[in-house]
């Protein structure tokens, strides 16, 4: 069952981190916004993939939706939060791409929202 969950997850993830890259670049590149807002909203994209699919798909959750969205949202923010400040400091510090700073940050927050999720969103 975990090792199942797990795969699950991961191919959820790699969805929402494709759909969190494709806004993030979209919203630099063609809309001319900050770095930063390119990654909420990129963040906030994959936030609402990842919901419906590990809802359903990766937990199979039983718990009411909308609490479970909310604890759910509570693990995200967190790790946007975590996000925006290691990109933001990779990109402002270091003066690296922005793209290729949340390439190298892209599993940081997936294994703390994975433990959150599993033992306390769903």
């Amino acid at each position: 069952m975990f090792r199942r969950q797990f795969v699950r997850y991961l191919i959820v993830g790699a969805a929402g981190t494709l759909t969190h890259l494709l806004i993030m670049a979209a919203a630099v590149e063609l809309a001319s916004l900050s770095v930063t807002w390119g990654t909420v909203l990129g963040y906030l994209g994959a936030l609402s993939l990842s919901f419906a699919f590990n809802y359903r798909w990766t937990f199979a959750s039983s718990r009411a939706p909308l609490a479970t969205f909310c604890r759910y949202t509570a693990v995200s923010l967190s790790g946007l939060l975590l996000n925006v400040l290691m990109v933001n400091g990779l990109v402002g510090l270091l003066g690296i791409w922005y793209l290729t700073a949340q390439l190298s940050v892209i599993w940081v927050v997936p294994v703390t929202n994975y433990l959150l999720s599993r033992y306390w969103a769903f």
